[in-house]
């Protein structure tokens, strides 16, 4: 149990299992658990690192529940304490787990990807938990940053890119020795594969199995690809092109309860055309998030194109995202041609690419954002 799941009543809510993997042996580990809302739940991941001289080095805080305090507490007696906390982004599912964290280890040092903000209120970083005396902004230079850091890591940060609706900034890491990149949203991977942390209780993804309403599902794995598949796309796309999306008092009107109970029987769409062909276009390589690539990343894209070209040239072996399955193993090239939409040439043959019927609502948005500023 989270008692602070309040803080933002997301899925899963007070409820929340942590799954711990092993990535390399004795040096990096992963903390899984389920964030989302409306059963659009995906897993949501920190990272763990250990420094060569001793301690921890923690990236994207998830929630601090007694069973991720325990495995974490576990690594701190074996390995020294927990140095640096790490915000890589300034999206409100990484930042607001990382206050609380920061007041549960009194003696680490708090970095913040640059750029934060809070809404509706924009407030100071004290006024999000995180404690003046110690919280600081990643550094652009890597002689600003801590001599530990520089032992360990290379890294670098993509943005701030500021607008009325908001910002986005990302600081990744390179662990050196390793050759592992460490990353929030710039790239995920979309497989068939459903992960490890969403079997854990299925009961999402049968949700969204469903064609329509009425439609009783059984618990089968190919059940639960298909509910995973819809979910990757909900997540992605927020409207994916094969529903048909009910009006509000027609989908309270057929609620079903006595079939399926979460949301007071609500189902507000029905699968009417097939969702494989959406989802996978999306497979075959590392992806920028749609949402990114048609929002965020497609207004300055030199800069954009600046970084992803800085951070392919360093050696890579696996990427651990914070999003979608873990331990992806790509080199730098592949990186940084997951940026490919931002070029005149467009993505190569093979590689993801969202079909335009699923971009359709984030090209409608896009003209909403850029004609508010």
């Amino acid at each position: 149990d989270y008692g602070l799941w309040g803080v933002l009543p997301v899925g899963t809510y007070k409820t929340k299992k942590t799954l711990l993997a092993e990535v390399v042996a004795d040096t990096i580990w992963t903390f899984d658990q389920k964030f989302g809302i409306l059963n659009v739940q995906v897993p949501i991941r920190t990272v763990v690192v250990k420094l060569k001289n001793g301690g921890l080095f923690l990236y994207n805080p998830v929630a601090a529940t007694p069973e991720f305090m325990g495995m974490l507490e576990n690594l701190i007696k074996k390995h020294g304490p927990l140095k640096h906390i790490v915000v890589g982004s300034v999206a409100l599912e990484h930042k607001v787990y990382a206050g609380v964290l920061a007041q549960k280890f009194p003696r680490a040092e708090i970095w913040l990807a640059p750029g934060q903000y809070s809404f509706p209120v924009n407030l100071p970083n004290p006024f999000l938990g995180f404690p003046s005396s110690r919280t600081k902004i990643v550094p652009q230079r890597t002689e600003d940053a801590p001599d530990e850091w520089n032992e360990n890591f290379d890294f670098l940060t993509l943005g701030p890119f500021k607008s009325k609706d908001g910002a986005f900034s990302e600081s990744v890491f390179r662990h050196k020795e390793s050759k592992t990149l460490i990353v929030t949203d710039t790239v995920l991977e979309v497989t068939d594969e459903v992960p490890e942390i969403l079997a854990l209780d299925p009961s999402p993804l049968l949700y969204h199995a469903r064609d329509t309403i009425t439609q009783i599902i059984v618990d089968t794995p190919e059940n639960r690809k298909i509910g995973w598949r819809r979910v990757a796309l909900f997540g992605l796309y927020f409207t994916p092109s094969a529903i048909d999306i009910k009006d509000g008092d027609v989908a309270f009107k057929e609620r079903r309860p006595d079939i399926n109970s979460d949301f007071i029987g609500i189902y507000p769409w029905d699968w009417v055309r097939d969702e494989r062909p959406s989802f996978d276009a999306l497979k075959g390589g590392l992806l920028v998030a749609p949402i990114l690539q048609t929002l965020i990343l497609n207004r300055t894209p030199i800069q954009v194109l600046d970084f992803a070209d800085t951070v392919s040239k360093w050696e890579i072996e696996r990427i651990i995202p914070a999003h979608f399955i873990n331990d992806l193993k790509y080199n730098g090239e592949d990186y940084r041609k997951a940026f490919s939409f931002l070029e005149d040439k467009g993505v190569p043959a093979g590689l993801p690419k969202p079909l335009e019927a699923d971009l359709q609502f984030l090209r409608e948005s896009e003209v909403g954002l850029i004609e508010s500023g």
